[in-house]
């Protein structure tokens, strides 16, 4: 048996190792902690004395910046008059040198053959000679180099031989009946080759005037639209029927449904514009806006027909001077009418054909509406009002289609 001293005595070398062990930890972990906090102060300084070298060398390049003497000025000659020109970048141009002189040489314009009107600012351009060789306005100079120059010289345009067509007459400014075209003549005129203006002309072959439709002919014509609901009825009864039509259309329904509206023209129909918002105030307006409508209008309708547009309707058929004035300076011809159902006011639709069988009449112009609000009386009506009008021997067109033959 072991002695009961030594059993008592036995563990405590055991207890003094674990204590020696838990008095290591403490002192290793101070240890690490004191590396890591000598690593960072050396890493801050490190940090400062690079950003200081830095400082200091962005001091120096400003300093030597600073110190640099300036580019000194070159003298030169321009037009027998010596300049001092500034350097920019080291170097000075004929152009810094111009400007030094207060000299402004210009190019010889180009000019219409009847209204003089400006067709090129630049046509001939100004000339340049540094020390007699040819130079252009970006050359760089040397100190004591002689400039000069010569102004480009003005030039009307030359003049040739061209047969010019003579624009039949006869039509009035509004149109609110159908009207035979005339015959375009034959002139030989001397034009401009750039502005085509004309300077003289002879003439080969007289125009014809047109003349008011005196023929069993007329024209429907349907505004407001395309909409998606009675455009689409109303092309069906036309093409059923065997008849064109004129469609007077406005840009927001143009915008929404561009597919009715080339519909229409691949079924033969004319295309008329009626203004992008349809404003029935439009002749109180400044003349901006009456451009902005109507040529706004006509472009949206020309970029999806991809052809040009010959007619104009005003909303309400409210018009002025200006307005009219507007329509022509875009080649259009203004179209009105001379028989108006108030189709727009939805009367029933036996109202609405028997008011325009009454007041039909060769030439005439039928107002209707496709678009605006609730159609379906007016094409209730159309294919009756049709065959009424056939009946009475009438055919018809469009104010932009050849009427048939007297």
């Amino acid at each position: 048996m072991i002695p009961v001293e030594q059993q008592g005595q036995q563990p405590q070398p055991a207890r003094q190792d674990h204590q020696d062990h838990e008095d290591q930890r403490p002192r290793l972990g101070r240890r690490q902690s004191q590396r890591q906090r000598r690593r960072r102060r050396r890493l801050r300084r490190s940090r400062r004395a690079t950003a200081f070298a830095t400082l200091v060398l962005l001091a120096l390049a400003l300093s030597a910046v600073a110190s640099r003497p300036p580019s000194s000025p070159i003298a030169v000659t321009v037009a027998g008059t010596l300049v001092k020109v500034r350097r920019h970048g080291g170097s000075a141009s004929v152009a810094d040198a111009l400007r030094a002189a207060r000299a402004a040489p210009h190019d010889g314009a180009l000019l219409a053959v009847v209204s003089h009107r400006v067709l090129d600012a630049h046509h001939d351009p100004a000339t340049f000679l540094v020390d007699g060789h040819p130079a252009l306005r970006a050359s760089e100079l040397e100190s004591g180099d002689t400039i000069t120059f010569a102004d480009g010289i003005d030039s009307v345009e030359s003049v040739e031989l061209r047969e010019t067509p003579l624009e039949p007459d006869g039509r009035p400014a509004v149109e609110r009946t159908l009207w035979r075209a005339g015959h375009a003549g034959v002139a030989n005129s001397q034009v401009g080759a750039v502005s085509g203006e004309v300077l003289s002309s002879t003439r080969i072959l007289s125009a014809t005037a047109a003349v008011p439709e005196r023929a069993n002919v007329v024209a429907l014509t349907f505004d407001d639209g395309p909409n998606a609901q009675w455009t689409p009825q109303v092309l069906q009864i036309l093409q059923d029927e065997g008849v064109k039509a004129t469609f007077c259309t406005v840009g927001y329904a143009t915008q929404r449904y561009p597919d009715l509206v080339r519909l229409e023209h691949d079924r033969g129909h004319a295309a008329c514009d009626h203004t992008l918002h349809h404003p029935l105030t439009l002749p109180s307006k400044p003349r901006a806006t009456v451009e902005d409508e109507i040529f706004g209008q006509a472009d949206k309708l020309e970029e999806i027909l991809h052809e040009s547009l010959h007619l104009y309707r005003p909303p309400g058929g409210n018009l002025s001077p200006l307005v009219i004035e507007v329509a022509h300076q875009r080649g259009l011809r203004v179209l009105l009418w001379d028989v108006d159902p108030h189709d727009y006011q939805r009367p029933p639709a036996p109202v609405i054909l028997q008011r325009i069988l009454d007041r039909v009449r060769p030439g005439s112009i039928i107002l209707m509406h496709d678009g605006g609000g609730d159609r379906s009386q007016t094409v209730a009506m159309l294919r009756p009002l049709i065959e009424a009008l056939k009946g009475r021997g009438y055919s018809f067109s469009t104010p932009v289609d050849e009427p048939p033959a007297l």
